[in-house]
């Protein structure tokens, strides 16, 4: 199991290996021997962080994760390692079951250099980040939060993708920079959504936030239950129902009259797979509904059932074809 350990850190994993893997993790027997195999590697990635000339801090590029079988009901088991800076909760899905992994970060030298942390979230998974600030974020899948080691004197992160941010009330303010324009709060609760094919879209839940669109050189101030889009390069302000826009963070995606193209992109990055169908077949649907505890093919069969599509699941390569019944 060790040598498949080793074949899993370094993406070099065939499935049946995987499979072992994920077998083997999931039993709570396996607890001792899944955390000796670990330790060698986190050892090595602690000494990194503290060598003056160990280079460019790795952080966090293998997630020790519990594995979902897709289609199974069962969440596995909670594990608990150690490093430097944040707590983070990873929870990683196939479909929108749910395991963690906890990793508490703590400082370890007052001395260390300040340096860039990255947490990035591969497509099929969810990760809660507990900033060195108080602050929570959590990051949905296929996104990336950059931020620097002296965050608390200088509260100011990057994001690329979508984040759902409670902000810790402070004197400094906390700024979230995007490709798009910049938010700024002292203490709030806010969604940003800014993948490079979405666009980008601010909602509020509590609190305030003033938002400074670099592309227009505009700025609006909203308020709870308010949201600012850029639309056309303006930033376009209107009332919203914020759960639309948040329930992604609990394990919940809710759909009013969402265009075809659009529901499949996020289906595709929520459960990590690859969709395929022509775009012309499909651009007068839409599709209303909420998707909890499913898996992707039954969320495709709900979709089927209320659409005039029909598709294929490859399960091997994560690959769903669609088609038009029309």
């Amino acid at each position: 199991m060790n040598d498949i350990f080793k074949k899993y850190l370094h993406s070099v994993i065939n499935p049946e290996e995987f499979e072992r893997f994920s077998d083997f993790v999931a039993e709570k027997e396996n607890t001792d021997a899944v955390y000796q195999m670990m330790k060698p590697e986190w050892d090595k990635s602690m000494q990194a962080e503290v060598e003056p000339n160990a280079g460019k801090s790795p952080v966090f590029q293998q997630i020790i994760q519990h594995i979902l079988r897709d289609e199974a009901g069962n969440a596995l088991r909670r594990l608990k390692i150690y490093s430097i800076g944040l707590r983070v909760a990873a929870i990683l899905v196939l479909g929108l079951l749910f395991s963690s992994v906890w990793f508490y970060m703590e400082s370890r030298s007052t001395t260390e250099s300040v340096q860039l942390q990255t947490v990035s979230i591969p497509y099929g998974a969810k990760t809660q980040l507990v900033m060195p600030d108080g602050s929570t974020v959590w990051l949905n899948s296929g996104s990336t939060l950059s931020y620097s080691g002296d965050f608390s004197k200088k509260r100011q992160v990057v994001l690329k993708g979508e984040a759902f941010f409670e902000v810790k009330k402070s004197n400094i303010p906390f700024d979230v920079n995007t490709g798009y324009g910049k938010i700024r709060v002292l203490g709030t609760a806010f969604n940003v959504l800014a993948y490079p094919e979405t666009g980008f879209v601010t909602t509020l839940v509590h609190g305030s936030v003033k938002i400074d669109s670099g592309r227009s050189n505009q700025s609006q101030i909203l308020k709870p239950g308010e949201q600012a889009e850029l639309v056309n390069g303006n930033l376009v302000k209107s009332k919203v129902e914020t759960e639309l826009f948040t329930s992604w963070k609990d394990g919940k995606m809710i759909f009013r009259r969402e265009p075809f193209p659009s529901l499949m992109k996020r289906l595709e990055r929520w459960f990590n797979v690859k969709i395929v169908y022509l775009p012309e077949d499909f651009k007068d649907l839409w599709y209303s509904g909420t998707i909890e505890n499913e898996t992707i093919t039954e969320v495709m069969d709900m979709v089927s059932t209320a659409a005039p599509v029909q598709f294929t699941f490859n399960s091997k390569t994560r690959v769903i074809n669609v088609i038009s019944r029309k």
